[in-house]
């Protein structure tokens, strides 16, 4: 079995797991890695590194396809939002048929965290109330604090606090940011205002976990696994600790319904005083807290490679030990 990992960047550790789950399987095989970035660290980890070209590149589809069909890749998987957009819009084909990938309409609706949260209303699923940012005059004086967010955004772009009376700057900075950042999406730009490329947030206060809810690649609800956040740094998880998933097994199901996906999707959760859980972000893709899990025993690699491979899954594989705290630490490898 050969195994793609694109734009797998700063995560090395992903592509030594999938290695070792081929093992796992009894399976020879290889893991090859890609990135855009021809010094990227996980180049130190496999034998089989390619040079990615841009998602937005006039070359990415055609290199694409070639990789796919040279290197006789039986599973592909990508680490980068931007690039499981451009898979998403890719055609339901036979020579695309390696990538996990969701529907593109279902990207579309991961991707926009206003039309999210709209969807997680309808189906029932608390979550924080949320306005566009152009939707600031609606708001009176409440003594209610917000949490703002790039509506398209990913790694904390446009984050910012604020209460009622700082608002309308935490907007501004936060559309300065998103836009000259990240530019602006395929949108209809005669509806979109700039400050609507920014959401806000009623502020829950509680403890945050993330969670990895686990479809098979058909989308059937498989499992979930959870993690207290102890600290964060650059938008992602720092330290952790494994803990119970019971507790979140019906929220897990219900996201499963509302994001249909194949494979792992990360989800972040505030549980508030009283107990109740509020989804406050959702990306379907290994994160970056899944190494936390990983310690405490969960082996979801090896789960994707018993899929592909059409084998038995173990069902140790879908869990793990609660009470296990990790850390993520700063390495230095040598890439050429």
């Amino acid at each position: 079995m050969n195994i793609l990992l694109s734009s797998v960047g700063r995560r090395p550790y992903l592509v030594r797991w999938f290695q070792e789950a081929l093992t796992a399987n009894g399976l020879d095989g290889r893991v090859i890695a890609a990135d855009l970035d021809p010094l990227s660290p996980a180049r130190a980890f496999t034998e089989d590194f390619v040079t990615a070209p841009g998602v937005d590149s006039p070359r990415y589809q055609d290199w694409l396809r070639q990789l796919l069909t040279e290197r006789e890749i039986d599973l592909a998987i990508s680490i980068n939002d931007f690039e499981l957009s451009e898979w998403a819009l890719l055609p339901r084909t036979e020579e695309w048929g390696p990538l996990v990938r969701l529907t593109s309409e279902t990207q579309i609706l991961v991707e926009d965290k206003h039309a999210m949260g709209v969807e997680l209303d309808r189906l029932g699923i608390r979550n924080p109330a949320t306005w566009l940012g152009g939707e600031i005059a609606q708001l009176s004086d409440s003594g209610v604090n917000y949490v703002t967010k790039g509506r398209f955004g990913s790694a904390s772009r446009g984050l910012r606090y604020a209460d009622t009376a700082g608002l309308k700057t935490a907007i501004k900075e936060a559309t300065h940011e998103v836009t000259t950042r990240q530019g602006l999406p395929a949108l209809d730009q005669q509806e979109t205002k700039p400050e609507n490329l920014v959401i806000f947030q009623e502020q829950i206060v509680g403890d945050e976990y993330g969670l990895d809810v686990v479809c098979d690649l058909h989308g059937r609800f498989a499992g979930v696994l959870a993690r207290r956040k102890i600290s964060m740094r650059s938008g992602e998880t720092d330290r952790a600790e494994s803990v119970n998933s019971s507790q979140f097994e019906d929220i897990a199901r219900s996201i499963a319904e509302a994001v249909p996906h194949p494979g792992t999707c990360d989800v972040d959760v505030i549980v508030d005083a009283d107990g109740h859980a509020y989804v406050i972000d959702i990306n379907p893709r290994f994160g970056g807290g899944y190494p936390f899990s990983h310690l405490a025993g969960a082996r979801i690699p090896n789960v994707y490679v018993a899929w592909i491979a059409d084998l038995p899954v173990h069902e140790e594989w879908l869990r793990c030990d609660p009470g296990v705290i990790g850390g993520k630490l700063v390495e230095a490898v040598m890439v050429s």
